[in-house]
């Protein structure tokens, strides 16, 4: 089977339409429609539901999707190997992460490491904790840049740590503030409170939830930036990592938390050795960038 057929329905499955597929992959509507029409009928199994709505996985569709994507993997890993017995260094990289990082750490790295190696492209994918830990697992990105609070170590996923980050307590700025060096978590007892979607991140729940404190949950988001601009607003308190507000301080107060609370950011995959050239490239790059000796990696 032709892995470009293969390609078209990966896409085709994730974006359940076959005119934007098409137009993602340069091909035609009638195109991508046939080449799906064949590949059923080679294996002899339905791979998708159509209506108008557009088309669907099936159950069996659902199971094919995860040998193809790691058939994909690698076949990226075998192209990768055959480039660098040429000299030639090329590639792709799925990178999932959190909104937070990608919008305030990755952009300087992703700059650097373009310059230094320009025929790697790099595909980011924002999304939630659940969302980061799923598609490590199903392969849908090579590894994601995330918390270690919101890594399961007993499914075998490996973490490189790489910078901890600090929880801050944020409110709005006609809040009286002054004078004050730090907030007191258990003020947020009976305080109106901005809470991040358990699915989007659950590390501020724990928090509380380890203090016992109770404070009134009046809305839940799964964007921090709009955490931010619910507490602007004067809607209630919050608390967020201080990367994520590391651009929005102007618009917000904000204390350390006391007792002090930190997360461990860095990148989670499933094996650093199974990783392809080109993700491991990335890796070791981003060790140099802050300063991680490799025989970190080596260990893994």
């Amino acid at each position: 089977m032709d892995i470009n057929t293969y390609k078209i329905f990966v896409t085709v499955a994730e974006t359940n339409n076959i005119s934007y597929t098409a137009e993602l992959l340069g091909y035609t509507q009638s195109g991508v429609s046939h080449s799906m029409k064949r590949l059923e009928k080679e294996l002899g199994l339905q791979l998708f539901i159509r209506d108008r709505y557009g088309v669907h996985l099936t159950p069996i569709g659902r199971d094919f999707l995860q040998k193809v994507r790691a058939l994909m993997s690698e076949n990226e890993k075998l192209e990768q190997f055959i480039y660098n017995i040429k000299g030639l260094e090329v590639g792709s990289l799925n990178i999932g992460t959190l909104s937070s990082i990608s919008v305030n750490l990755l952009p300087d790295i992703i700059n650097k490491f373009n310059l230094e190696h320009p025929n790697i492209s790099i595909n980011l994918k924002e999304g939630g904790i659940t969302d980061l830990y799923n598609w490590v697992l199903e392969s849908k990105v090579d590894f994601t840049f995330s918390s270690l609070d919101n890594i399961d170590t007993n499914r075998n996923l490996e973490f490189l740590p790489i910078l901890e980050d600090k929880y801050v307590a944020i409110f709005p700025k006609s809040y009286n503030i002054e004078n004050i060096n730090s907030f007191t978590i258990s003020d947020f007892n009976g305080k109106d409170f901005i809470l991040p979607d358990l699915s989007y991140d659950n590390s501020i729940f724990e928090i509380l939830k380890k203090e016992n404190i109770k404070p009134i949950f009046r809305f839940l988001s799964q964007n921090d930036y709009s955490i931010i601009s619910m507490v602007e607003n004067g809607l209630g308190f919050g608390i967020l990592p201080e990367l994520a507000i590391k651009r929005e301080k102007n618009r917000l107060q904000y204390l350390p938390l006391e007792p002090n609370y930190f997360r461990t950011i860095g990148i989670s995959m499933k094996k650093f050795n199974d990783l392809s050239p080109a993700a491991k490239t990335f890796i070791y790059f981003v060790a140099n960038y802050f300063d991680i000796p490799h025989d970190t990696l080596k260990q893994k």
